[in-house]
């Protein structure tokens, strides 16, 4: 059991290695699976068992991740709480699949899904390749994100709206403010909003700090247009069909 959750290995995490891959291939799969079952998913009871299900998943990943850390001695407040963007997209996943909120949805959508699916493009997991715990932790937790977010607007037909794209990156923006003191009082990086993380991940790839910063600020605005774009292309699908459905979709759109 020592290689599975031990704290120091051997190993070490290899980019687009074959595990990687197989992780994202799964992620992937699952999404395609609950898009062609969609209809199936909107009945009451898979509905509630597969929202149950990814919200346990959510839950158990971030319990057990401060759990291995508690174990070893190693959790810190200047590294261990919640406050990465994974951490709150986490918690913000599980209520959103839990209470089906079309409040919810956008921030969770934009921002979660935007830097789960970077962080899973270009994890940042160090020693830890499979079948080490922390590398099904990583993938669950943000495949998880994503997964939540994909059922709600596939399954229940929740969509963004364009305004609702700013009001999340201003959210942002503004979580992203209010972490910039806390980790100057408390000597921590959340977020990377202070120094570039130890090992290689996208991050690498966008200048020095604090430049990086502004590279950032740039990609996050591209990918959450490039979310964004589905639903100009839906909508205007619904344009044309029988107006009670052109009714419903708008009411369905945040």
């Amino acid at each position: 059991m020592g290689r599975y959750f031990s704290w120091y290995t051997e190993s070490s995490f290899t980019l687009f290695s074959y595990s990687h891959l197989m992780a994202l291939f799964i992620i992937g799969s699952c999404l395609i699976g609950m898009f062609l079952s969609r209809k199936t998913l909107r009945n009451k009871l898979p509905n509630l068992v597969i929202r149950l299900m990814i919200a346990f998943l959510l839950l158990l990943s971030e319990i057990s991740f401060h759990a291995w850390f508690a174990y070893y001695k190693k959790w810190s407040i200047t590294t261990t709480l919640p406050l990465q963007l994974s951490s709150l997209s986490l918690f913000l996943a599980i209520a959103l699949v839990l209470t089906k909120s079309k409040t919810l949805l956008p921030i969770t959508y934009f921002a979660g899904s935007a830097s789960a699916l970077l962080a899973m493009i270009t994890p940042d997991l160090g020693p830890y390749d499979f079948p080490h715990f922390r590398f099904f932790h990583f993938f669950i937790a943000h495949g998880g994100i994503v997964l939540a977010t994909w059922f709600m607007i596939t399954v229940e037909k929740i969509h963004p709206s364009y305004r609702s794209l700013w009001m999340s990156f201003a959210g942002l923006n503004l979580y992203v403010l209010l972490l910039f003191p806390l980790n100057l009082t408390l000597g921590s990086n959340y977020m990377f909003l202070m120094k570039e993380p130890a090992s290689q991940t996208l991050i690498s790839y966008l200048g020095p700090w604090p430049f990086y910063l502004l590279s950032l600020e740039v990609m996050t605005i591209l990918v959450f247009h490039i979310l964004y774009l589905p639903f100009p292309i839906l909508l205007k699908h619904f344009h044309h069909s029988p107006p009670f459905k052109n009714r419903e979709i708008r009411k369905r759109t945040l």
